[in-house]
């Protein structure tokens, strides 16, 4: 190829990178996968007054009742975890929220089988020192790897040719928002409330690819804060100020 034709096809190369990275720059500027804290009425306005933004997690909102004692608790109760969106959330089929729930609701299990037993009539009867979680799907988008091949496409494209692109995050790695509500399951008094989120992280590639991927990492990260706004509560109340790792 003489100088003049490899002139014009990088020209062209460089054109088509261009316009590549200016769809992902309108995907990502648009909301294609933005999620944020929500407020649709799952948590009571009363409660949802008191929650703010915490050390640790300046993204998100959190209430702890200061008179709850964790050490009341040995037992937990979760209910199913329910589709709840927002008005601009995706549509989503019957088939897709029950993954989604489940996905879920296998989480927060997971997350509180180390501080806390399954609330069963076999195991507590009627489970007077139990907590009751209840958790909502508030918002969640799909992973579209036709978007976040953009990136790609046009950094090999330039590499190609002795050109270069600055690495750009993925326009459109999905992710999901929550809810989450603890109460006292006898008195139903609020103890914990957390909103909370989470973006698909650049990092981590299998998510850019499978659709929900970074949605059920979201799942495992709200899941995680709620254990441990438990946990830090029943540090204090020991005089324990270990610092517990943060979830996002």
């Amino acid at each position: 190829m003489n100088t003049s034709s490899r002139s014009s096809v990088q020209t062209l190369v460089g054109q088509a990178s261009a316009s590549l990275l200016s769809v992902a720059f309108l995907c990502f500027a648009s909301g294609c996968a933005g999620q944020h804290v929500t407020h649709t009425g799952f948590i009571p306005d009363a409660t949802y007054a008191r929650m703010t933004h915490v050390k640790d997690h300046t993204d998100d909102l959190v209430y702890v009742n200061p008179q709850m004692d964790p050490r009341k608790y040995q037992f937990v109760a979760i209910d199913p975890v329910v589709w709840q969106p927002v008005a601009n959330a995706p549509h989503l089929s019957a088939q897709a929220q029950a993954r989604m729930t489940a996905a879920f609701q296998t989480e927060l299990a997971a997350a509180f089988r180390h501080d806390l037993r399954p609330a069963t009539p076999e195991a507590c009867g009627p489970c007077t020192n139990a907590i009751h979680i209840r958790a909502a799907i508030t918002n969640i988008r799909r992973s579209k790897w036709y978007y976040n091949a953009i990136p790609v496409v046009a950094g090999f494209g330039a590499g190609a040719f002795g050109g270069g692109l600055p690495p750009i995050p993925p326009p459109a790695p999905g992710g999901a928002s929550e809810e989450l509500l603890a109460t006292d399951a006898v008195s139903g008094e609020a103890l914990i409330a957390v909103a909370t989120y989470n973006n698909g992280m650049p990092w981590n590639m299998m998510g850019q690819w499978l659709p929900y991927a970074h949605a059920k990492r979201a799942f495992h990260l709200a899941s995680l804060l709620l254990d441990e706004e438990f946990r830090k509560a029943g540090q204090a109340e020991r005089g324990d100020h270990t610092a517990v790792a943060s979830s996002k």
